[in-house]
């Protein structure tokens, strides 16, 4: 949680953030409190969690009035700040909203207590990212936005603009979480701009979520961008937490651009910024185990999984669990355990699915249909077809959907970034099915299909021509594909919204007024992932 609450300092962990001042009655909580933030300044958890305890002890055996409730408020969202995992951290962040919006209604911000529902806001956005509960989490940043039009009225312009940079900031990586990604960039820019105005601090963090987006996205090269930037902001404002973040992100960059000892030393750097926190620490064994899986030593690998899962222990989140799965799966393959890697592939698509993420979701679909067409092609007879099936039933709706995920932009080059590179695996992933079933006639279907990807609405936004030509370059071999989607992940990192400009492409038939069997596939595609991949209209093929 202590990653979090630096977003806290400015407004909770003072004595009165407002104009109104405390009562004679409060002096020993607000010793307590000032203590407490003392304690948590020096990196005493322990010691300002005790003090904060105390400090709220003093607010419960008085009559619940205005006063007591303005205490109430602001040391439980220090304590939310401190606790020892994202459910407590919750409930405290809950009493620290619930206690300001009471105090809002009876006097409003006569003790600056919209600082204190923002920063509760934030906080609890943060524990229901953490935990997956994504529409919660924006549901608070949306109040939270609505709250700084009040928290502007008695601040200064930077104070202002460093909230909204928080907010912002945080709303962001919600979005990029969620696969929202054209919204997340939106909110990560204006983020940026608030963040270099007032609260340059702030920045680092933008950074990396900016550098997730692109390289969610398929723009690599830019990712790194970003995260060097990251890096060095923090290692400049000694945020040594936020420095290994970068450095774990780089080092999954360097996997996946096939460079294994850049990425091990990276991991290996990583390890030594951020050995004292659990969840990090598991993301580096998590990636050195990838790179062992990529230099053909599957048994260093299962060894290092094994401490990256007692790293996280049972407080692993779905993307913690989503990597250790994968990468324990592309060990086992590589150990001929076909029967086993598969289980694990399907456990990490169980755990995709629960928490929501469609994104990860179609990642780890294709790549199970990889490992199933490379299982079929080690037998023969019916054995092979029938492999061949389960990885056609996997890759080819993914395939649809992953194209169709193109709805989900305005046009531009973020909107063909995925088309070009975020999507191409899951579509070369199809094609390797299909050649495994050896039905050509399917083949020849899913051609004209992709050839018809584009339909413009002509009442929508020209494209402007700098857009055109800004589109990426393919990536040079070897290429993204060929590594596991979410293997290295940094695991440090929102529903479908519908843009403007763009109809659905038709379908494409070699006679318009007859279903072909790619028809059928669309329709699972649509049904399997719940968003719309073609209109019902037909056109002839050429």
């Amino acid at each position: 949680m202590s990653d979090w609450s630096d977003l806290n300092d400015e407004g909770v962990r003072c004595e009165n953030p407002g104009r109104r001042h405390l009562g004679p009655r409060w002096p020993r909580f607000v010793e307590l409190n000032t203590e407490g933030a003392v304690l948590a300044s020096a990196g005493d958890v322990v010691g300002a969690r005790a003090a904060w305890q105390a400090a709220y002890r003093e607010t419960t055996g008085e009559v619940a009035d205005v006063e007591a409730l303005v205490c109430r408020a602001a040391v439980a969202g220090n304590l939310a700040g401190v606790s020892a995992d994202y459910d407590e951290a919750a409930r405290w962040s809950t009493e620290a909203v619930d206690a300001a919006r009471i105090v809002l209604e009876l006097v409003g911000d006569a003790y600056g207590t919209s600082t204190v529902l923002v920063n509760g806001l934030v906080s609890r956005a943060v524990s229901h990212h953490a935990r997956m509960r994504l529409p919660e989490a924006l549901a608070d940043l949306d109040e939270a936005v609505e709250a700084l039009a009040s928290v502007e009225g008695g601040q200064s312009v930077e104070a202002w603009q460093s909230f909204e940079a928080s907010v912002r900031s945080t709303r962001a990586r919600v979005l990029v979480t969620g696969g929202w990604y054209a919204e997340a960039a939106a909110e990560a820019r204006l983020a940026l701009d608030l963040a270099y105005a007032a609260a340059p601090s702030l920045a680092a963090n933008v950074h990396l979520t900016l550098a997730e987006i692109t390289s969610s996205t398929g723009d690599l090269p830019g990712a790194v961008e970003h995260l060097s930037l990251a890096r060095d902001l923090c290692a400049a404002t000694g945020d040594v937490g936020g420095e290994g973040t970068a450095v774990v992100s780089l080092a999954r960059l360097a996997y996946l651009s096939s460079d294994a000892d850049r990425a091990d030393a990276l991991y290996a750097e990583a390890e030594g910024l951020l050995g004292d926190d659990p969840h990090r620490l598991a993301a580096c064994l998590c990636g050195r185990a990838a790179i062992a899986v990529l230099r053909g030593r599957p048994g260093e690998a299962l060894e290092l999984l094994d401490r990256a899962a007692s790293s996280s222990g049972t407080a692993a989140s779905p993307l913690e669990l989503v990597a250790v799965r994968q990468v324990r799966g592309a060990a086992l393959e590589a150990s001929g355990e076909f029967a086993a890697a598969e289980s694990c592939y399907a456990e990490a698509a169980a755990v995709c699915e629960a928490a929501g993420l469609w994104h990860v979701v179609l990642g780890m679909t294709w790549w199970r249909a990889d490992a199933l067409v490379r299982r079929a092609a080690a037998v023969t007879g019916e054995e092979r077809r029938a492999i061949g099936l389960r990885a056609l039933d996997l890759a080819l709706p993914a395939a649809l959907a992953s194209e169709a995920v193109r709805q989900r932009f305005p046009h531009g080059p973020l909107r063909e970034r995925w088309v070009a590179l975020a999507s191409a695996p899951a579509t070369r992933s199809a094609f390797l099915a299909i050649r495994a079933v050896e039905d050509v006639a399917l083949a020849a279907e899913y051609i004209d299909h992709i050839a018809g990807a584009v339909s413009l609405d002509a009442a929508g936004t020209p494209v402007e021509r700098g857009e055109l030509v800004m589109l990426p370059e393919p990536p040079a071999e070897p290429s993204v594909e060929e590594h596991l989607p979410y293997a290295a992940s940094g695991l440090v990192s929102g529903g479908s919204l519908a843009v403007g400009g763009f109809e659905l492409p038709p379908r494409v038939r070699l006679d318009p007024t007859v279903r072909t069997a790619l028809d059928a596939w669309i329709d699972v595609a649509e049904e399997r992932y719940g968003l719309p991949v073609r209109s019902e209209r037909a056109v002839a093929s050429w």
